[in-house]
């Protein structure tokens, strides 16, 4: 006598993965995380650390003059641009938000995304063109009767800071508008018909609520101006080093990756110092709905 099968359930279909077939597709990401992070990583922590004398590497490092000045003019030079990037990007965000000229807004746009557009190397060609002695602003001011001599504009740290300052400015104003956006412009026009003008509705109403953007904007900007290398090299030489010409003269040059690695982990400490006090003044959920 033949026995019937009893037909088979099919699975269900399932909304979430099982931990194996999670594990298998973030695999990949793990693999690259650890050969490009946490293997470099590692061994910078441990080159460091390590020879000629462990902890002594660090006192090194900050017994030398040239070592202390290039990290104090990195720190307060990526802070100066910080302060003018976040200052303009406010400014031209909420401007791009607000106007209602077409011909405004793709004047804004165009200056944030041109700077995106250029390589670096052709960036700093151009400030070189209009700082070097006989450029264009040196001609300018002297065809205005402003100065009788040209000006030493370039390899000084004006230089560099305007060189960042042109650089960095997307990095603000993105991350800004996309707060403003977020921004109801009927509370401003309440805030007015209460009795309250455009500056005072501007720093009472808008102000606090975009302020979480303000300040991950400014962690942004300052985190990636203190890794900067080709504008100060090029635009400010030996007036303003930054701490990433340091570090290639101690490897290729001087042939001390020891004080490479200090110069490069006390940058990660800043940046790091930096990324948590923004958090912590902000919040961390604030902080990524702020940065996108």
């Amino acid at each position: 006598m033949l026995r019937m099968r009893r037909p088979t359930r099919a699975r269900g279909w399932q909304s979430t993965f099982s931990g194996l077939t999670g594990l298998g597709l973030i695999a990949p990401f793990l693999v690259v995380a650890g050969v490009f992070i946490l293997y470099p990583f590692v061994e910078l922590l441990r080159t460091a650390f390590g020879e000629p004398d462990g902890f002594g590497n660090f006192s090194d490092f900050f017994h030398s003059p040239a070592a202390r000045r290039t990290l104090w003019t990195t720190c307060l030079t990526s802070l100066i641009v910080t302060v003018i990037v976040v200052s303009v990007g406010a400014v031209l965000a909420w401007s791009l938000r607000a106007t209602k000229s077409r011909l405004t807004r793709m004047a804004i746009a165009l200056a944030v995304f041109v700077p995106l557009w250029m390589g670096a190397v052709m960036k700093i060609y151009v400030f070189t063109v209009l700082f070097e002695r006989f450029g264009v602003v040196n001609r300018t001011l002297t065809w205005l009767g402003v100065i009788d001599e040209p000006m030493h504009l370039l390899r000084t740290q004006f230089a560099v800071v305007a060189g960042m300052v042109y650089q960095m400015l997307p990095y603000a104003v993105l991350p800004l508008y996309a707060v403003y956006v977020t921004i109801d412009m009927n509370l401003i026009q309440a805030a007015e018909s209460m009795g309250a003008s455009r500056t005072r509705a501007l720093r009472d109403v808008v102000a606090p609520l975009a302020l979480p953007g303000l300040l991950a904007s400014t962690v942004i900007v300052y985190v990636i101006c203190i890794g900067y290398y080709l504008t100060p090299v090029l635009l400010g030489g030996a007036t303003a080093p930054f701490t990433a010409s340091l570090i290639a003269d101690d490897i290729f040059n001087l042939f001390e990756p020891a004080q490479a690695a200090v110069a490069s982990v006390l940058l990660l400490v800043v940046a790091g110092l930096v990324i948590l006090g923004g958090l912590r003044l902000v919040g961390k959920e604030r902080m990524r709905r702020a940065i996108g």
